[in-house]
């Protein structure tokens, strides 16, 4: 413990990589150096999701949603289950992009910690060349 302490004053590291995870609404996401750790502010973009584009205007559900730059895959992840409960299952079209190869690591192992990988496809490129097959 007091290694990982000294890691955390003495190296300024974020306690979120010297524990290798953050909890982040309703997940625990894997993150390490490389990836940004999700803040408590993302969050509003799920609340948008869920609040606004959902409840407003339903058949936002049924398209294909992408997550540029997904670092951990937080979005990606709580948006997919978001709109997976709200069209009732339907496996509309989630990816999650990223150029680090650290980042789709981890958004990968992220994804398959919550049963996502038939609903999520996490893609490494840069921003919306990967988006031109659909």
């Amino acid at each position: 413990m007091y290694c990982v302490w000294r890691q955390r004053i003495k190296e300024m590291r974020p306690f979120q990589y010297v524990v290798g995870c953050e909890h982040w609404r309703d997940l625990v996401l894997s993150v390490q150096e490389g990836v940004l750790i999700p803040r408590p502010k993302t969050e509003m973009i799920i609340d948008l999701v869920e609040d606004v584009a959902l409840n407003n205007a339903s058949e936002l559900a049924h398209g294909v949603w992408a997550d540029l730059g997904t670092g951990s895959g937080a979005i990606a992840i709580a948006t997919a289950r978001a709109l997976r409960s709200h069209a009732g299952g339907d496996a509309c079209g989630r990816v999650a992009i990223d150029l680090s190869l650290v980042a789709v690591a981890v958004a990968t192992s992220n994804v398959q910690r919550y049963g996502l990988e038939d609903v999520v496809e996490v893609r490494k490129r840069s921003w919306f060349e990967p988006l031109k097959d659909v």
